[in-house]
């Protein structure tokens, strides 16, 4: 895992792990192993948000093994969430003998905890950094007007039916400058990110609201930011509920599987689905897509931010 490359080796030339930096009683609360290597963004937010529930519950801590090519480096969990998660190497993992923690089908698993415990949850640690580049974003608004973060999911082309279309986010983000807003598009072009990880971190604490589709920064900002509104746009889910309805029966779950951010207030706005046409890898492919009305979706964003500054 990131930060402990350093592990010593014995005699034999075996890693042997480092000297823990927890007391014996605080590694005694490490009680399983998670393997997120797999996982996305959005998925690491439900993985995070079940482990939480559970630390806050026992005061057990989960270590993680962590291959994924991209987010092990630049968003660990422990970074963020330092008081769930330990920061070990697989060395040290693999001394402690930990028990592996698999959630199983994780929105199905993470749905129903959720419904049962319906709880915020919470970033336990943020660079110092980030927050002052949030409170300089904040600054930089003009006077009175509500900065509204949007992330276009416009980059999916593995699941076209949560897939936005850029003309519809266009009219959401052109009626939304209309009736007052300040927007901010974490992503202007498709796939052209306006900088990295924490850059969208110090976004979402400066924002009074976020919209988003059914992709990771939508499961970002329920954690981190759950006392602020947030709407999402999503596709219907009769599909991949129906998809996961025998693993449902088998677990005697009550309810079904879910993608939906887990936050205890959140609007949500299903999108149309029709057939269009989609140009992916230099192909033009007819496929069903979803689409919604922006300027409709602006006013319930708009309702929804003047009811969250009333409450």
């Amino acid at each position: 895992m990131p930060g402990n490359s350093v592990d010593e080796k014995d005699s034999s030339g075996m890693q042997t792990p480092p000297p823990s930096q927890h007391s014996p009683e605080e590694d005694a609360r490490v009680t399983a192993v998670i393997d997120c290597s797999t996982m996305r963004l959005g998925d690491r937010m439900a993985c995070a948000w079940m482990a939480q529930q559970r630390h806050r519950t026992t005061g057990e801590r989960f270590a993680l093994i962590d291959r994924h090519p991209v987010l092990s480096r630049d968003f660990p969990l422990p970074r963020y969430f330092g008081e769930t998660f330990v920061d070990w190497s697989e060395a040290r993992i693999a001394a402690a003998a930990l028990p592996r923690w698999d959630m199983g089908n994780l929105w199905l698993t993470v749905t129903n905890a959720f419904a049962a415990n319906p709880r915020a949850g919470r970033f336990e640690m943020l660079p110092a950094d980030i927050a002052a580049q949030a409170r300089e974003l904040a600054a930089a608004t003009p006077g009175g007007k509500p900065r509204i973060l949007v992330h276009v999911l416009d980059d999916a082309p593995y699941n076209m039916a949560r897939r936005w279309r850029r003309k519809d986010a266009d009219a959401l983000c052109d009626e939304l400058r209309r009736l007052g807003g300040e927007v901010v598009l974490l992503n202007p072009a498709s796939a052209q990110f306006i900088g990295g990880f924490e850059r969208m971190l110090a976004e979402m604490l400066a924002a009074d609201l976020f919209v988003g589709g059914d992709t990771g920064p939508s499961h970002v900002f329920a954690l981190l930011c759950a006392d602020k509104p947030q709407v999402a746009v999503y596709p219907s889910m009769l599909k991949d509920q129906r998809k996961f309805a025998a693993d449902q029966a088998r677990l005697g779950l009550a309810l079904p599987w879910d993608s939906l951010p887990k936050r205890p207030a959140l609007r949500v706005i299903t999108m149309k689905r029709r057939l269009a046409l989609i140009w992916h890898e230099r192909q033009l492919l007819l496929r069903r897509a979803g689409l919604f009305d922006g300027r409709d979706v602006a006013r319930q964003v708009m309702a929804e931010l003047a009811a969250h500054t009333k409450g």
